[in-house]
């Protein structure tokens, strides 16, 4: 059974006017009400204090430069999939929108900063929280990537570009960059964060996600490198980055003492240099950490591609992955499930292909790292093989 994805459109990232003014949303956020429901009008004049200059369809007054209002907004239902417009601090409603709380704390902490690094923190958490393309790149960075950008002054400027741990560059083009699109799909879960996944599953939608563009297709690259220098500042600005003057990098640490915090968990970032890296059993066990519902059950599609991309396998292939590590750890006894349900059908493929397993509680005993080895390429690709020859012969 090939599980339906949960389809996101995501529309163009924006975010503010220009990566030296990284204090707009802040700035926007403190004069939010809370409870008061804004007109988009209102919400521009009022809140992001944009004087009206221009009109659109209809004859209703619109701001100049407001495009990046709309990543400000939260997720909505588009048909029949989600639209995540950008980092939730204001939710729609049938008349306007209001300040969520993430709104109102971020405001509370530009009002009552005591220097310009402590709302800066609060911002950065925030698109690490919620905005799925800055959280690509953070993500990759803690996973060896170097960040390619001129800094000076913490300002970034110029090209922007991505270089894996084995060296392959990728230039993030102003126009129709398919590479980071492409890493975008293959890292949607990392992507998404558990901020999203938490309010995406209670609202019915567990399955893993699939990126769109809001017209169809894939998401749009236009002036992406542009906004994405824009978030980027944030991390500058509070010394997330090593390195310079025009290659730069992250490690889990360096991270978590830039934005205040003790543990980089709770934003589903993992403080190693690499997954490549992880074993199989490390990389089951964070990934059984990062699906866990509060009930302690696992929704088994989720699992095949946390732990899949945790371990760099293909999409296609993380299910025959998951089952065949399932398969010979409950062999070996260290795998129990301990209960099991057929959720709903929309929850997709279940353990070893049962529907009545699309739902598991398990007990894991992982082995010690000294008597494992990361996967190789090669023992995937085996994995995969025989899992399609079983298959064959059933």
């Amino acid at each position: 059974m090939t599980t339906a994805s949960v389809r996101i459109a995501l529309p163009k990232l924006f975010l503010w006017s220009e990566p030296g003014r990284i204090q707009e949303y802040p700035e926007a956020a403190s004069r939010a009400q809370a409870g008061r429901v804004y007109s988009r009008t209102e919400l521009e004049r009022e809140v992001f204090d944009i004087a009206a200059t221009m009109e659109f369809k209809g004859g209703a007054p619109r701001g100049k430069g407001t495009d990046g209002v709309i990543n400000s907004y939260g997720i909505e239902r588009s048909g029949a999939r989600y639209r995540i417009n950008g980092i939730n601090l204001f939710e729609q409603l049938p008349k306007g929108v209001r300040a969520t709380s993430e709104c109102l704390e971020l405001g509370a902490a530009y009002r009552d900063a005591g220097t310009d690094k402590d709302w800066a923190r609060r911002l950065a958490h925030q698109l690490l929280r919620r905005e799925p393309r800055t959280r690509l790149v953070i993500g990759l960075g803690l996973r060896g990537w170097r960040l390619g950008v001129d800094a000076e002054g913490g300002i970034p400027s110029g090209a922007l570009s991505l270089t894996s741990p084995t060296g392959e560059t990728l230039a993030i083009a102003q126009r129709n960059c398919d590479g980071f699109n492409a890493l975008l799909g293959d890292n949607a879960e990392l992507a998404l964060g558990p901020a999203w996944r938490a309010d995406l599953t209670a609202l019915g939608a567990a399955s893993p996600v699939a990126w769109e563009g809001v017209q169809g297709g894939t998401p749009s690259t236009n002036d992406l490198p542009t906004a994405l220098k824009k978030a980027l500042a944030v991390f500058f600005h509070i010394g997330a980055f090593d390195g310079g003057p025009t290659s730069w990098e992250l490690d889990g640490a360096g991270l978590a003492e830039a934005l205040g915090i003790d543990d980089l968990a709770p934003l589903g970032f993992e403080d190693v240099p690499s997954p490549a890296a992880l074993t199989d059993d490390e990389a089951f066990t964070r990934a059984v950490r990062d699906c866990a519902g509060a009930d302690g059950f696992l929704i088994v599609s989720q699992l095949a591609d946390r732990f899949g991309e945790l371990l760099h396998v293909p999409a296609q292939d993380r299910a025959a992955v998951l089952d065949s590590f399932a398969r010979t750890a409950m062999y070996h006894d260290h795998l129990r499930v301990l209960d099991r349900h057929p959720g709903q059908p929309r929850m997709g493929r279940g353990l070893f292909g049962e529907p009545g397993s699309r739902r598991i509680r398990i007990d894991f005993t992982p082995l010690t790292s000294a008597n494992q080895q990361p996967r190789s390429a090669a023992q995937t690709s085996a994995v995969v093989t025989s899992s399609e020859k079983q298959g064959e012969e059933r």
